[in-house]
């Protein structure tokens, strides 16, 4: 009885249960409603249903994308990660292949976001969709504005699925998915690749690879450029003038030589480029990081995680060109016992029916008029 008590203590210390509105609340709730296709009664009947949640409020705290990177990255480079991303490539050849050619998008960099995120589905979050929301978006003032925001999509988009409120589970920041996808990016980017009439970026691998290359083909992403490359410097004092604050702030290829920084000759001195450098474990590394990198930002706005995104596509791209290579130099093996013999062919010599044909991919939907944060 002691051990029950003192589990439901835990629980509580983690969990409220939920709180009555507030004034603050209900301005909130209808402000929201004003702003998307949401009502005031859908609205209070989802806040009425979430639970705050405490733990979500620490973890904001301290994100993971606050370690150096030699910590970071050994989170996501892991041959596991590698093996299996080039085990997802072969499972869902057709469809990553249909995507990729569609979309104009690097089917590495499909299958690394989607092993970065969830790990090919494995981890697509254990918390309710409902409760990070509220918890962030009622509750967090940091980033109330983007996260209330996300929960008037998250009721929208519910209702538009046939979801109850509190059946779906995602993130700590409230994504969803084998992508993660926030509310706002479901019903943007979200894709019904198989023509099906539902978009499901839970299960249906169509639905999932096809949204994942639609967003990124959105956001600008030029097939087969390049993203980055590791560099040097002459100076580390000099060359740490040239960092930026944000992806958008680049210095051009110019203007890094003159501070003592390594560009390679292909790239003209207007070449906008941004200057990076990580945190090794004895020292930095530096690199430059051109527009296809700012585009993986736009999915998550750290370097590290671009950076991680990246070195696993291209370590899953090389696994998977040295799999299907030893499959194509492998002869095909003869039963030992069958060698000797001339095979008696059949007496129903019908031709058996072949797989029907993948379903034709649809458009994708209407261009969006704003971001994924």
């Amino acid at each position: 009885m002691k051990k029950l008590l003192g589990l439901a203590f835990m629980l509580l210390a983690h969990t409220a249960l939920a709180e009555p509105l507030t004034p603050e609340d209900r301005a909130l709730i209808a402000d929201l409603a004003s702003k998307h296709q949401v009502s005031v009664r859908d609205l209070s009947t989802a806040v009425g249903e979430a639970r705050l949640q405490h733990k979500i409020l620490s973890t904001m705290d301290r994100p993971y994308e606050a370690k150096p990177w030699y910590i970071y990255r050994k989170n996501f480079i892991v041959p596991a990660r590698i093996n299996e991303g080039v085990d997802f490539w072969l499972n869902n050849e057709t469809i990553i292949d249909r995507a990729a050619e569609k979309f104009q998008v690097n089917p590495e960099i499909i299958v690394a976001i989607i092993g970065v995120e969830t790990f090919y589905g494995k981890n697509m979050g254990n918390f309710r969709v409902l409760d990070a929301l509220y918890t962030l978006g009622f509750r967090y003032p940091k980033r109330a504005a983007y996260f209330s925001g996300e929960f008037a999509r998250f009721v929208e988009l519910a209702n538009k699925q046939g979801w109850k409120y509190g059946d779906i589970k995602g993130s700590y920041a409230g994504a969803m998915g084998m992508g993660q996808f926030m509310p706002t990016s479901y019903l943007t980017w979200g894709v019904d690749f198989d023509g099906d009439g539902h978009t499901d970026l839970f299960r249906n691998k169509w639905d999932i690879i096809g949204s994942v290359a639609y967003y990124f083909q959105d956001h600008g992403w030029k097939k087969n450029w390049e993203v980055t490359v590791p560099t040097s410097v002459k100076n580390p004092d000099t060359a740490a003038l040239m960092l930026t604050e944000t992806m958008k702030d680049t210095r051009t290829a110019g203007e890094l030589r003159a501070h003592g920084v390594y560009v390679p000759e292909r790239f003209k001195d207007t070449m906008p480029i941004k200057l990076l450098r990580f945190e090794e474990e004895h020292g930095y590394s530096w690199h430059l990081a051109f527009h296809n990198f700012r585009v993986i930002t736009t999915y998550n706005r750290s370097p590290l995680y671009a950076m991680s995104v990246y070195q696993l596509s291209q370590m899953i791209r090389d696994s998977y060109l040295n799999r299907k290579k030893a499959q194509s130099d492998t002869p095909a093996k003869t039963d030992r016992k069958d060698r000797h013999h001339t095979p008696v062919p059949p007496r129903n010599n019908k031709k058996p029916a072949g797989k029907p044909a993948p379903k034709p991919a649809p458009g994708p939907a209407r261009k969006p008029a704003h971001n994924r944060k």
